[in-house]
């Protein structure tokens, strides 16, 4: 099926339906200058087809009036096409103003008709429509391009290369890809894994192929989510990659190093972008009103609190933002003169009830699947071992009001009243156990109960890892060849043929005994290693007081320590770590 076109509103251009918003921000040549001549329609009117829709479907052909017939007016014939050098570039931080300044058609006695508006363009959310367009417009990141730095001099030269740009979701990964392709002076082609599939990145592979040996030009290639792409479909990218035909640029909110073949890794530079400060969001929005034309009167402490409330993410504090400029343009919100106490106390209270609407619209997710799953269940473990219960409680209450699954966190409890706690307090694992079963047979909201009971235990309780570090040193000496067998003493003799091949022979049943008795419970080559042998610090299963010995000491952390808790440490009092 054949691609739907529409018609650019600013240079008249055909251009493919999925292709307008790439051609607005790169390749729009802009409006005609003022030396133009305008069009003049003939008189009378001739009848035209309509202008293709937004969705691409072709139009009703118009007749004029009286006539009783319809008839079709000639295909435009197509402009010259610029050269990419003297090609001027539409900038797409001043969408805004583009769609305000579109060009006007004028009629015969010089009377303005209203400017035509895409439909593509102006339903565009403002983070899209304020993108920057150039380098020194790019707010944040400065470790990664800012002045002086070696990723923005080979921008600026127009040095493009493969690489994945790891950040947090809007860090700016995709206007950084744009501008490193608009810098090259490149072709730049975008796609989502969300949307698109093998056939549609080997269509844009052998555009980029043909296009290098004809013309010479490079072709940027941006794979946003790029994590969401199966291992075989990255697979893909590896020898046009490889051999220079594409420049690919990955953007992920997630690890690459877990989301991302080995391969495809090797053959790309990775960029950890993070999440912008309060003062990069406040320029942003600052930036983004300066493409707004006659913007309303917005609270003067608006743009502090959503740089605030975003965590460091860009799109969301624009989207607040939009939100409140469109809730600012309402009748009631439109005031601007206060003509007493009274006033100025109303628009005080709305301005109040505006922020708090944003700040609900902007309450930040939680992801289970992503990265941020195991930070926050890492958090709480780490919590927990360090014996700090308030922590661990709040990284519980964080998780599950994001929607964790509770039996999720049951687990891990388990998991930490036998490798932190231990020996130190024998209770902790049934209290984990039955606070497992409780989540099963209860569930949310009130098996969060059970947990808090659980973690709270947990993080009181004191610690030890001799059972843990025990198993282990145990694992090593199980996988270090060459593997012993078992001693004839301690081996099981069911069969008359055992015994007389001295299975079980001079076996001590120690309950037999009013004393100690021993047997040959390890090979002599681990003999060492037994508990019954005297050195203590070679034991498998070491003493207390030999797990003790073996802990480090640092003088700077122990003083970090006090000065948190205003406590004084003594040796020979603490019970944590056992």
């Amino acid at each position: 099926m054949a691609p739907q076109k529409v018609q650019c509103p600013i240079c008249d251009r055909t251009v493919s339906e999925s292709d307008i918003n790439l051609h607005l921000d790169l390749q729009c040549p802009g409006a005609a200058g003022p030396s133009s001549p305008t069009k003049q329609p003939s008189s009378p009117p001739r009848p035209r087809l309509s202008q293709p829709s937004a969705s691409g479907g072709q139009g009703h052909l118009r007749s004029s009036q009286g006539s009783g017939r319809s008839t079709e007016t000639p295909a435009r014939p197509p402009k010259p096409q610029p050269t990419s050098q003297s090609r001027p570039v539409a900038p797409p931080f001043a969408g805004a103003k583009r769609s305000a300044s579109m060009r006007e058609d004028h009629t015969p006695n010089g009377t303005e008709k209203k400017p035509r508006v895409n439909p593509l363009t102006a339903n565009q959310p403002l983070a899209e429509r304020s993108r920057p367009s150039s380098l020194n417009q790019y707010v944040g990141q400065d470790d990664l391009v800012g002045p002086g730095s070696l990723l923005r001099a080979r921008i600026e030269r127009g040095d493009t290369f493969s690489c994945i740009l790891w950040g947090p979701p809007g860090s700016g990964k995709t206007t950084l890809a744009r501008l490193m392709a608009r810098m090259a002076n490149a072709d730049y082609k975008e796609l989502s894994a969300t949307s698109s599939g093998a056939a549609d990145v080997r269509q844009v592979f052998e555009q980029a192929k043909n296009g290098l040996k004809l013309t010479g030009r490079k072709t940027v290639l941006l794979v946003d989510e790029i994590h969401r792409f199966t291992k075989p479909q990255q697979d893909l990218f590896l020898p046009f990659v490889e051999q220079g035909h594409v420049h690919l640029i990955g953007a992920t909110t997630e690890n690459p190093s877990f989301k991302c073949t080995g391969a495809l890794l090797s053959r790309c530079q990775v960029f950890t972008l993070s999440a912008h400060t309060p003062k990069d969001l406040e320029t942003i929005m600052a930036n983004a009103l300066t493409a707004i034309p006659d913007p309303p009167r917005l609270p003067p402490t608006l743009l502090p609190f959503l740089a605030e409330v975003a965590d460091g993410d860009a799109r969301a504090a624009l989207n607040g933002l939009e939100l409140a400029l469109k809730v600012c343009e309402m009748p009631s919100y439109r005031q601007t003169t206060l003509d007493g106490n009274d006033n100025e106390a109303d628009l005080a209270k709305r301005d109040e009830r505006l922020m708090y609407a944003v700040r609900n619209g902007l309450r930040k997710g939680y992801n289970r699947t992503g990265e941020e799953h195991y930070d926050f269940i890492s958090a709480m473990h780490k919590s927990l071992r360090g014996s700090d219960g308030s922590a661990a409680m709040y990284w519980l209450a964080r998780m599950l009001t994001g929607g964790e699954d509770p039996l999720y966190i049951a687990r891990r409890l388990v998991v930490v009243a036998s490798e932190d706690v231990g020996l130190a307090d024998p209770k902790a694992l049934p209290l984990a156990i039955a606070t497992h079963q409780a989540c099963q047979m209860i569930g949310m909201p009130e098996c969060r109960i059970n947990l808090a009971h659980c973690v709270a235990y947990l993080a009181e309780a004191p610690k030890s890892t001799r059972a843990y570090e025990a198993y282990k040193r145990a694992e090593a000496l199980a996988t270090r060849p060459p593997l012993p067998p078992v001693p004839l003493q301690v081996r099981n003799a069911p069969t008359h043929l055992m015994k007389k091949l001295g299975y079980g022979k001079e076996y001590a049943y120690n309950p037999d005994f009013s004393h100690p008795v021993t047997n040959e419970y390890l090979p002599s080559e681990l003999a060492e290693c037994s508990s019954l042998h005297p050195n203590e610090d070679a034991h498998i299963l070491r003493t207390p007081e030999a797990e003790a010995r073996t802990k480090a000491w640092d003088d700077s952390r122990l003083a970090e320590w006090e000065h948190v808790t205003g406590k004084t440490w003594e040796a020979g009092t603490n019970k944590t770590n056992k």
